[in-house]
């Protein structure tokens, strides 16, 4: 049985045909994107602290996006300028927290916290958070305290890497605490 076409409907049709290779193309390159956006996720999912250590800010925030969905949480990335202090909102259980991260390779100090305790309000978050690769200071861990802000340092963040909470997580050496 033949189905008669209009001849708009025939010439939308034999373009869309002939056009073929463009779909092709485009499907191809859409699947190696979703390819290699599977690649980082997995790659980053593996990060030990080696890997942590060697990160830009910006691959920090990604492996904490990461890390905190892996832990159950609803993961917003702030914008990259214009944060008011907060690189992550996460939420659970309807508590948000605001989320500061720090790739240092030097002691963390009281300019994070304030940052962070900032955009806890701006956020209308219930709860704020600084997490680092590296430690805090004394003064930022006594301003941190006044303002009830969550710390986690190199020991609290290696804890949480290897957490049970992180299925299809592997540990190695690499992973082991510093001492």
């Amino acid at each position: 049985m033949k189905i008669a076409l209009d001849p708009l409907t025939q010439a939308v049709w034999h373009t869309l045909f002939s056009l073929w290779p463009v779909w092709a193309a485009i499907g191809g390159l859409l699947l190696i994107r979703i390819a290699i956006v599977i690649y980082q996720t997995r790659r980053l999912t593996r990060a030990g602290m080696p890997e942590i250590d060697r990160m830009d800010g910006i691959t920090f925030e990604r492996y904490l996006v990461s890390l905190f969905r892996r832990q159950g949480y609803n993961v917003h990335h702030t914008p990259a300028s214009g944060d008011f202090g907060a690189d992550l909102i996460i939420s659970k259980n309807g508590v948000r927290t605001a989320v500061q991260a720090k790739r240092y390779a030097k002691n963390v100090g009281v300019k994070a916290i304030q940052e962070v305790v900032t955009a806890q309000k701006m956020y209308i978050c219930a709860k704020a958070m600084v997490v680092t690769n590296s430690t805090y200071t004394r003064a930022a861990q006594q301003l941190a305290r006044a303002n009830n802000v969550d710390l986690w340092d190199r020991r609290h963040l290696v804890k949480m890497i290897l957490s049970p909470q992180q299925k299809g997580r592997t540990s190695g050496p690499a992973d082991e605490m510093p001492s």
